[in-house]
């Protein structure tokens, strides 16, 4: 049984990462990266704190708690534990797999850091947010990012789905026990004028869903242009 998933992950890897040409390697490229998404970081940032910048710090607490719980958990745990070597690494696949600009990442692969981060903010924001549009377009972020990281053939969708899990999990679990449980304390002592989240009653979540499709936009006009090596 176990035999039977390992080979069904490999071939479907190998259907995600056989789409290649020059085009597509280098948005997959800019997009897997890191550098890119600085723009979003920073809106993100303005959107959190300037409505109530005491909530704010609250909010700004717990998103970086949900990646760096998921960002653990992916590579401080799962990955020494499991030792599952990337399909970049492992001697008797990496024949089969494409790779993009020689890059092949660290040993092990499996929980993806990338989908359990990228999940973790995506969930976590739309649970903050309450925007139906900006949860599309978040969920759709982390889809795309998840993809990127198969195309350039680092991961199996076993390690993507791995990652997803632990990125959805993380957040439901810091949003409900923790995040709301702070909020209502802290309203409770008067720091905090009222009682459920501001951020249920703001577009401010547009600006940040508009940013991800501009930053969309640039990377696949702009994407042969860019060479960057940060990943």
């Amino acid at each position: 049984m176990l035999e039977d998933l390992l080979e069904l992950d490999r071939t479907v890897l190998l259907f995600f990462n056989h789409f290649h040409t020059l085009y597509l390697d280098q948005v997959m490229w800019v997009y897997t990266g890191k550098i890119i998404w600085l723009p979003l970081i920073i809106v993100l940032v303005y959107v959190v704190f300037h409505r109530n910048w005491k909530e704010g710090i609250l909010a700004a607490l717990m998103i970086v708690l949900v990646v760096t719980i998921c960002d653990q958990v992916a590579s401080s745990i799962f990955k020494p534990l499991f030792e599952r070597l990337r399909p970049t690494r492992d001697p008797d696949f990496s024949q089969y797999v494409t790779i993009v600009n020689n890059y092949r990442g660290g040993k092990y692969g499996f929980a993806s850091s990338h989908a359990s981060n990228g999940f973790g903010l995506a969930i976590f924001t739309a649970l903050l947010f309450k925007n139906r549009f900006y949860s599309f377009t978040a969920v759709l972020w982390a889809l795309i990012t998840c993809y990127s990281r198969m195309y350039v053939g680092v991961h199996y969708p076993g390690d993507i789905l791995a990652g997803i899990v632990i990125g959805i999990i993380t957040s439901f679990v810091v949003y409900k026990y923790l995040y709301l449980v702070l909020h209502r304390y802290l309203f409770t002592k008067g720091i905090y004028s009222e009682p459920v989240p501001l951020y249920s009653r703001t577009n401010g979540a547009k600006y940040v869903a508009f940013t991800i499709y501009i930053l969309f936009f640039i990377i696949l006009v702009f994407a042969p242009l860019f060479n960057f090596r940060v990943h």
